[in-house]
């Protein structure tokens, strides 16, 4: 019995006392922030191993954790490096040549796809199959399309952040203030890609010292088929039903008028009607009347006037979607507003018909929309 007993201590006492085998220094580790992909400089030259995959120039940027630690004492507050290969992996596993830290990507927190990969389908393919294949990366980490070369993105210093990965991903919470971008994770564009081979993915544009999110950058059949502006992302978002604040500006009688959203819901109907599918769109909005003018001799408490704001608002917005719409449909021809999904959900037995030549049928579909605003508030007033 007092054998058991010390063996079974001893036992315990190898369990307890076990270390990490794979323990690695904070100091040594890179927490990479964010990750920018983009092709050859020369133009992408097709790799010479006969595989017709494009080379890579995958850029890393981590935070200075002593930097951090000491507060700054006049420590860079990041590093960057960059290299050439054939995958993400790859390249940080050959930078392991150039650096004496080890990479994380636990705590990354954007990917950033330059204009010239995504203009190429092979390409972009091998890239999310890579992401999808990963334990390393999380289905959380937010992706965004560069407007010219993702590392220049990436070596830029925003004044109110120094580390890239963790200023876009406070732009993307505060996203919710404004409709001018739609915040994508590799959780949401693999589902999309996979489902109908478009998505909608928030196109990212480098200036001088800041980093600008706004509009779409809009991919069909895993290839950049164009880009959607500001006004006409906030159209998809009504559509998508994803709007939850935002600001509408009209003109009534020279007085420049600011409508806030605080609430909208679409909604979506779908018949066929003499061969041909018609899609009916209402989007519902309050809001509440955030500017008028002083002095201009009318009451806004009038109910008349209210009404003839609505009547602007709702015109300006169903205007906007219309014209979105069109481009949409005729020009990209990517289904990147849910009408295939709805169908698929609602109207199966439609579906079921035009399912195996949707990507034809898309821009056919005939979509009605129909836009109701309601002023519930006027702030207040004297």
């Amino acid at each position: 019995m007092v054998k058991l007993s010390k063996t079974i201590i001893v036992l315990m006492c190898v369990i307890i006392l076990t270390g990490c085998w794979d323990k690695v220094e904070i100091n040594d580790r890179a927490f990479i922030s964010a990750i920018g992909v983009d092709v050859q400089r020369e133009g992408g030259e097709l790799d010479k191993n006969k595989t017709g995959y494009k080379k890579l120039i995958v850029t890393f940027v981590f935070p200075n954790v002593k930097a951090i630690r000491k507060g700054g004492g006049g420590e860079k507050p990041r590093f960057i490096l960059s290299s050439m290969g054939q995958n993400i992996f790859h390249v940080s596993n050959t930078l392991t040549t150039r650096s004496n830290k080890t990479m994380f990507f636990g705590h990354t927190k954007a990917i950033i796809i330059g204009e010239k990969v995504v203009r190429d389908s092979e390409t972009l393919k091998h890239i999310f199959d890579e992401l999808e294949r990963s334990h390393a990366i999380g289905r959380k980490v937010g992706v965004f399309i560069s407007q010219g070369e993702a590392k220049k993105v990436i070596e830029i210093e925003p004044s109110l952040e120094s580390v890239t990965g963790t200023y876009l991903a406070g732009l993307s919470k505060a996203q919710e203030r404004s409709s001018r971008f739609t915040p994508k994770t590799i959780g949401d564009i693999l589902p999309s890609l996979h489902d109908c081979k478009c998505a909608l993915i928030p196109r990212i544009v480098p200036a001088n010292k800041e980093i600008k999110v706004a509009g779409a950058a809009v991919i069909r059949d895993y290839k950049l088929v164009g880009w959607l502006g500001e006004v006409e992302n906030r159209s998809v978002m009504f559509i998508t039903d994803e709007v939850t604040s935002e600001d509408i500006i009209i003109t009534d009688d020279n007085v420049v008028v600011s409508y806030a959203v605080t609430d909208s819901v679409a909604k979506k109907t779908g018949k066929i009607e003499n061969g041909q599918i018609i899609i009916n769109i209402t989007v519902s909005m309050e809001g509440v009347l955030e500017q008028y003018k002083l002095e201009t001799g009318k009451d806004v408490l009038d109910d008349k006037l209210l009404r003839r704001l609505e009547g602007l608002i709702e015109n300006k917005v169903k205007n906007e979607i219309e014209e979105t719409l069109k481009k949409i449909q005729k020009e990209f021809k990517a289904d990147v507003i849910g009408i295939g999904e709805y169908l698929c959900k609602f109207k199966p037995d439609i579906w079921e018909k035009v399912k195996d030549d949707w990507e034809n049928v898309f821009p056919e579909v005939k979509v009605k929309v129909d836009v109701k605003a309601k002023i519930r508030r006027i702030g207040m007033t004297k």
